[in-house]
């Protein structure tokens, strides 16, 4: 016991004395704090703009009602927006996701919806390719280079200088020696990857609960998987350049080229031309009904809402019932493209679950981004709460202008209120399940290989 503990603190002290070890740590928790700084701003910027809603939703009705004064109601309901939002969870400063490519508010008109949904501001396409340093950036695709930075040269190094053949004295201090540079190494990169978790705990101010411990599990797992890989390619026993190239090469394929595989073959298998469909449907579905008789249009329309048929709609002039109608008959036109869009996005979100569980790289972003609620279906949801928004907004200024009431007249600012989409808690078990099987894999084949290559070493 007091060799190993003397054995211990050697190994220790040469480990840390080394400049490279604090200037990897100190890297890694400056991206760290600028992760945490990042995701912070962005999201108040965010937070920002949908706590202004309210009073530029009152404002711009003000101003739409007073230029329509005198006018019927159904003429001045063209102009208004109506806003939504969709508010960041306590955890999206720790994994922005892809709040920072969809839009967080849209507004929508009384018009033909579908039209009104896919609103995006331009983004740089490098920004897209690469991605944001947020923390889950940090964690998801620095923390292995660290990993591999610490780990490549474990044992080559000292075989490679000639020190090996001291410490070489029988097969068990091999074995010893060499478990206790890897317990090192894996107590720094824990309580690194533990000081920087800790640090985003209390700078972005996330909730001591469940979803922050998923959050931790998640984390903890993608680093033994991480440390699996580099202890399983230090066993093979090869130099030290070939670790480094091997590790390096491993990381690049699965941090950067297998999830642009994967997503040129989910692409591939699921094309989704009913996006720009829809747009087509909705605009032609309501353009087209300029030019036709107004009954049948009206016919559409009264299937849904028959308690509108006992106000009459003039065929030789415009009216404003005939109108909106119209605007509803888009909607109808473009309904089934509308569902199978959305049917295979969420058939999209499903194969990428699969390329999770193949890639643990893949699975982290999944995982921290479920927790976040800034993935797909969060911003799904989202579009589904949009939509549900505009059928209460449209339903309340029907009777309104089917009756012609002049705009004064009427209230404008009691329209239903928008519910938010809210926080919904997904299911990350299939993730965490994956990066256990993956590092028990890991675990299991470095164990071989270290016993062909150094218990039974030859002193």
């Amino acid at each position: 016991m007091k060799n190993i503990r003397k054995m211990l603190y050697l190994e220790a002290k040469n480990f840390l004395t080394g400049p490279t070890v604090w200037m990897g740590v100190a890297a890694i928790l400056l991206f760290g704090l600028y992760g945490f700084y990042y995701g912070t701003q962005l999201i108040n910027h965010q937070e920002m703009t949908i706590n202004s809603i309210a009073d530029v939703q009152k404002k711009h009705l003000d101003e739409v009602v007073e230029h329509g004064h005198g006018k019927p109601a159904g003429s001045t309901a063209y102009y208004p927006f109506f806003y939504t939002s969709n508010p960041a969870s306590p955890w999206a400063r720790f994994a922005i996701g892809q709040r920072d490519v969809n839009p967080f508010t849209l507004k929508v008109k009384m018009l033909a919806i579908e039209g009104q949904l896919y609103d995006s501001e331009l983004t740089n396409p490098l920004t897209l390719l690469v991605g944001n340093l947020d923390a889950a950036f940090v964690f998801v695709f620095l923390f292995p280079l660290l990993i591999i930075a610490f780990t490549y040269n474990i044992i080559s190094d000292e075989q490679e200088s000639g020190v090996w053949k001291m410490v070489s004295v029988s097969n068990s201090s091999i074995a010893k020696s060499i478990l206790l540079k890897i317990s090192i190494r894996l107590f720094a990169v824990l309580v690194t990857a533990l000081s920087i978790f800790t640090i985003g705990i209390i700078t972005l101010h996330l909730p001591l609960s469940y979803p922050t411990f998923q959050l931790g599990v998640g984390l903890l797992l993608y680093l033994l998987f991480w440390f699996g890989i580099s202890i399983l390619v230090v066993s093979l026993n090869k130099s030290s350049s070939f670790n480094a190239t091997a590790l390096i090469g491993i990381w690049i394929f699965l941090c950067i080229l297998y999830p642009g595989i994967a997503n040129i073959g989910i692409n591939s298998k699921v094309p989704v031309p009913e996006a720009v469909q829809t747009a087509i449907d909705q605009r032609e579905g309501y353009h087209a009904k300029w030019d036709l008789p107004k009954a049948p249009t009206m016919e559409k329309f009264y299937a849904f809402y028959p308690q509108y048929k006992k106000y009459p709609i003039p065929e030789d002039r415009y009216s404003s019932g005939w109108y909106y109608a119209m605007q509803f008959a888009g909607d109808l036109e473009s309904a089934n493209s509308s569902e199978i869009l959305f049917a295979k996005l969420q058939e999209r979100q499903s194969l990428s679950q699969v390329t999770g569980i193949l890639n643990p790289v893949i699975g982290i972003q999944q995982l921290f981004n479920k927790v976040a609620n800034t993935d797909l279906a969060g911003h799904v949801r989202y579009l589904n709460s949009v939509k549900h928004h505009h059928r209460n907004v449209r339903e309340y200024f029907y009777p309104f202008i089917f009756e012609e009431t002049l705009t004064e007249d009427l209230n404008w600012h009691s329209y239903p209120a928008y519910k938010q989409a809210g926080y919904f808690q997904e299911n990350v078990s299939s993730n965490v399940t994956s990066f256990m099987i993956w590092t028990l894999l890991l675990v299991g084949c470095s164990v071989i290989l270290f016993k062909r290559n150094f218990i039974h070493i030859q002193a």
